[in-house]
């Protein structure tokens, strides 16, 4: 799972510098359900909403393949295995 916020001016298609773990990185909104951290590790977007100035982005594994993410509407996030994903 990965949470980050970034200004509300970024948009779909957008690429910024950002910290992230207090490392410089670059984030790209490849497509309205997928974030890029640097040039390759692609995550899927569960859920986005807006926080002030700031948009948060609630993110998965972008296949799935390794942890899933769905939203429990009131109550949070449930991280899973998806099934038959290796151990």
């Amino acid at each position: 799972m990965f949470i980050i916020h970034m200004p509300v001016g970024f948009k779909v298609g957008d690429t910024a510098a950002c910290k992230i773990n207090r490392e410089p990185a670059q984030l790209t909104w490849r497509s309205p359900d997928i974030l890029v951290i640097g040039a390759t590790d692609a995550r899927r977007i569960v859920k986005t909403f807006i926080d002030g100035e700031l948009r948060c982005f609630v993110c998965g594994d972008a296949d799935g393949s390794d942890y899933d993410v769905e939203e429990v509407p009131g109550a949070g996030f449930l991280v899973f295995k998806p099934k038959g994903a290796a151990a």
